[in-house]
């Protein structure tokens, strides 16, 4: 009983292992049916048990693995005990599983077949990889043996193992003469330290993939190049196995950059020969014999020029080798050209003679070694200029580059010869050029003068009897008679500007400036003639502008007033929008400019001659607006010399944008104090200050000296150099207005002499202006370098003129304090009752009263919101109320509070606008009073 229940549990144990086994087993009878199989088989294949015992195993293979089945299984049963065989099977989910059954046949006492036993192997993924390693060797027996470069396989010691056909064509060797050689084998002697170089570094693991490039010989003994790239494999070890490598064929890259750079060096070599130009004849020769033997890559030569008068040639320069080469002695100084075979009577018809060219033998000179390699180059210009080149023992054969370059450099020293005859005659011609160009430069000057002056005094009067409330008609024509002459101005501006610009004689002069304080003054006049014509003219600036910068402003002016002129000009609705940003930082940085309105427009077929000297938008006699057609093209010059560009983009009837750009750099100097705007235009600014007018027009005088006394001044008068002098030596003034062209001695003479002490101590440091008619180039400078302080052109706009006077005033230690220092004035009425045109102001001032409660009423409203641009926008509005109003209190405050908002500023924003409206309800309270007839004390009379 306890043997029995021992067999028992042994039995129990077995049918557990064959169920639970991680291996597929089965057991089939003589008919291939399934007996039993264990949980890994029915887990592999996905069938439940109930689907597999019973059936046939032939049934879960493929169909080609059914009838190798049966036939192995009748041999089995017949006589074989055991079998391995491989098979295809089918899973449950239509999977094809590759097995290997491997079993042993079970037999009864007698030998009878009792059942077959067998283990079955998934060997799936083992076949997919045998596979894939099958193509992925034809892949690369493929791309190895058709790649298009050269790759081989080579061992540590650098012998062929593989090579392609690639590389058998590189070599010009077959494929098993390759494979008996080594790399080095076939190195050029000059680089076969290269590849063993390489080679112990790859062993020793400090560089296992490396490139180079290197020279070979070809099985025909010509150099070729190649470029290696190669990896060291090693073994499943980490031992040194092979090398592969990758062989590009670099010749003709390389021959290419041997050109190159030869043909560089003969470049400079010309250009280095073309400065010779003080050197002698026999240094000349000199130095093109050794640019001859260096480019042609030559051992000697020699240069001979031609002289007519004995019909030889001279010898330049030459090597003792050449020397021997040709049959000449050492110790020639001249031969005849027979010696080295050129017939003298046919020099022009001459070709030149190459030996030993290519494969050739070439011809043989008197005295020259047969085997010897030369070239012999005669070069003609002429009958007088003559020349013969010789270079000698290249190593390679000459060709017809290297005749090239000794044409080159024998055209190039018969230049010379011709040269020096031709210097003295361009000497002459420079000479008179520069005189022409210097009288050129006078009579520009002499023009500025002559015109600018006598237009300075028509409009000078003009304004001065504008004011003194002439009867409507004249006045009519008085102002007719002040826009022509500032038309005509404008003309004589335009052409005066462009002469200067053609000559190169326009004058730049980089300043430190407030873009923002400029762009206002510049606009400034433009917005009456935008109010006049109904037009809405808006100035915004980029925000990350700097607020000062380094440049011109007068000249970046120039271009924005010629834009703004045009756009106004063309524009008979709508707007004008100027828009400034900044488009690139740094130092320098480029700022944008552009100019968009709604007028006209330009026809497409107008465009391409827009910024051309004298082109103009209307070509016919029947204009509606007029100019020179010097404008745009004048501001296209300005904008270039300035490092910008300028372009429009226009839709006729819709409107045109100008824009441009120009290269400006930061301030120089750091601002400690923020700069302070004039404020003091106009009259009453200068009360008691002592003015010492020197000028000789009479004209010029009279209204220089209305306008200084109506401001104030007690103004003295000189009509030269010499009166303002004696008049200085007896009168203590506060500043002098220096006219520059005046008669016995002008006003540079005179302003020399105050420096120098002429008129005593006191007058060293007095602050001097220039009145001139002068602006071309230098004269600016001139000026300066005499002790001027400062300068006005002609014809003097007296708001320039003052501007200019505070300027010096305040930088003069002992100048008086001017208006800057003075009680802000709410409103400059003056200035308008002064040209006649109260009514206009009252007007105005209407206008103002009306209007500005709603813009206030906004701000408000937008300053609650916190609406910034909103804020930005009526200040803006306010801007623009308060120019033509010429209240500069109100003005200036309201630009502080749009560039705040703009910023996004709101703590500024806020403190900014409570300034704003203050003074707004104080503008609102002195309007009313004017009106009612009760002058504010704040108004200037």
């Amino acid at each position: 009983m306890d043997a029995g229940y021992g067999r028992g549990e042994a039995l129990a144990r077995l049918t557990s292992f064959f169920r639970n086994v991680p291996v597929m087993l089965h057991a089939i009878d003589a008919a291939g049916r399934l007996l039993t199989v264990n949980a890994c088989w029915l887990e592999t294949l996905g069938y439940a048990e109930q689907e597999v015992v019973g059936r046939n195993f032939a049934d879960f293979l493929s169909p080609e693995s059914r009838e190798p089945f049966r036939e192995t299984l009748a041999d089995m049963v017949a006589r074989e005990r055991r079998m391995e065989r491989a098979y295809r099977m089918v899973a449950r989910d239509g999977r094809v599983v590759d097995v290997v059954v491997s079993g042993v046949g079970e037999y009864d006492a007698s030998g009878r077949f009792v059942r077959f036993l067998a283990v079955v192997t998934d060997v799936t993924e083992k076949r997919r990889g045998q596979a894939a390693l099958a193509a992925s060797e034809a892949l690369f027996r493929m791309a190895f043996e058709g790649a298009n470069e050269g790759l081989c396989v080579v061992d540590v010691s650098g012998r062929f193992l593989r090579v392609n056909e690639a590389l058998c064509d590189f070599f010009g060797l077959d494929r098993e003469r390759l494979l008996t050689m080594g790399i080095n084998d076939l190195a050029h002697p000059d680089d076969r330290g290269v590849s063993p170089r390489y080679i112990t570094l790859a062993l020793s693991g400090r560089r296992e993939h490396f490139r180079f490039e290197k020279r070979y010989i070809h099985a025909t003994g010509r150099q070729i190049w190649g470029r290696v790239s190669a990896r060291l494999v090693r073994d499943a070890e980490g031992r040194p196995d092979y090398f592969i490598a990758h062989v590009l064929d670099v010749t003709d890259s390389r021959r290419a950059a041997e050109e190159r750079a030869l043909h560089t060096r003969t470049l400079e070599a010309l250009l280095r020969l073309g400065r010779m130009r003080e050197g002698s004849l026999q240094a000349l020769g000199a130095a093109a014999l050794s640019m001859a033997v260096s480019l042609t890559g030559s051992r000697a030569g020699l240069c001979a020029v031609y002289d007519s008068k004995h019909r030889g040639l001279e010898l330049l320069a030459a090597d003792p080798a050449a020397l021997a080469a040709f049959g000449l002695p050492p110790d020639i100084a001249s031969f005849h050209q027979s010696c080295v075979g050129i017939d003298s009577d046919d020099w022009d018809a001459l070709v030149p003679v190459v030996c030993n060219m290519a494969a050739g033998e070439g011809e043989c000179l008197p005295g020259q070694i047969p085997t010897r390699r030369h070239v012999v180059v005669p070069v003609a210009d002429g009958e007088a200029s003559r020349l013969l080149l010789a270079v000698i023992d290249k190593t390679e054969p000459y060709a017809e580059t290297d005749v090239g370059r000794l044409r080159l450099l024998g055209e190039g020293v018969l230049a010379h010869l011709k040269n020096h005859g031709r210097e003295r005659d361009l000497e002459r011609a420079r000479s008179q050029a520069e005189a022409a160009n210097k009288a050129k430069s006078g009579f520009l000057a002499n023009m500025s003068h002559e015109i600018r002056t006598p237009l300075s005094g028509i409009i000078g009067l003009t304004q001065m009897t504008l004011g003194m409330a002439p009867r409507p008609e004249v006045r009519e024509n008085l102002e007719m008679i002040l826009d022509s002459s500032r038309s005509l101005l404008g003309i004589v501006n335009d052409i005066l500007d462009f002469s200067k610009i053609e000559a190169g004689k326009m004058e730049f002069s980089p300043v430190d400036f407030d873009l923002r304080e400029t762009l206002d003054r510049t606009m400034k006049p433009f917005h009456f003639s935008a109010r006049q014509k109904g037009l809405k003219l808006s100035l915004r600036i980029d925000p990350h502008l700097p607020e000062t910068l380094h440049g011109d402003p007068d000249r970046l002016m120039q271009v924005v007033r010629n834009l703004v002129g045009n756009a106004l000009k063309f524009t008979d609705k709508g707007e004008v929008a100027v828009s400034v940003r900044l488009d690139r930082g740094g130092d320098p940085m480029r700022v944008a400019c552009s100019v968009r309105d709604t007028g006209i427009g330009i026809p497409l077929e107008r465009m391409p001659a827009l910024f051309q000297v004298f082109s103009q938008l209307e070509q016919s006699r029947s204009k509606l607006y007029g100019g020179t057609g010097l404008g745009l093209a004048i501001s296209r010059r300005l904008v270039e010399m300035m490092g910008g560009t300028i372009g429009v983009e226009s839709t006729p009837g819709k409107g045109s944008v100008f824009a441009f750009t120009v290269s400006l750099r930061p301030a120089q100097e750091v601002r400690r104090e923020p700069v302070q705007r004039d404020t003091g235009e106009g009259t009453g600014s200068f009360t008691g200050l002592r003015v010492l007018l020197a000028e000789d027009n009479q004209v010029n005088r009279l209204f220089l000296r209305h306008f200084l006394v109506e401001a104030g001044c007690e103004v003295c008068i000189a009509g030269s150099g010499g009166e303002a002098l004696a008049l200085l030596g007896e009168t203590a003034v506060d500043v002098v207005l220096m006219d520059i062209q005046m008669p016995e001695m002008d006003g540079v003479e005179a302003t020399r002499r105050i420096r120098a002490g002429e008129v005593g101590e006191a007058a060293l440091r007095l602050p001097i202006v220039a009145l001139t008619a002068y602006s071309m180039k230098g004269d600016r400078e001139r000026f300066l370098s005499v002790g001027l302080d400062d300068y006005v052109s002609k014809p003097v706009d007296v708001d320039e003129l003052f501007t200019v006077m505070r300027r010096v005033l305040a930088r003069s230690a002992g100048g008086r304090r001017c208006a800057e220092d003075a009680p802000r004035a709410l409103m400059d009425m003056g200035y308008y009752e002064q040209r006649g045109k109260r009514e206009f102001a009252r007007e105005i001032s209407r206008l103002f009263l009306e209007e500005s409660p709603a813009v206030a009423a906004l701000l408000r409203t937008s300053l609650e919101r916190g609406d910034w641009k909103a804020v930005a926008d009526q200040a803006h509005t306010l801007l623009g109320m308060a120019v033509p109003l010429r209240a500069r209190g109100l003005a200036d405050d309201a630009r502080r509070l749009q560039e705040a908002a703009l910023a996004g500023n709101a703590a500024a924003s806020r403190e900014a606008a409570g300034a704003v409206l203050a003074l707004l309800d104080e503008v609102q309270r002195a309007i009313r009073e004017l009106l009612a007839g009760q002058p504010n004390e704040s108004c200037t009379p």
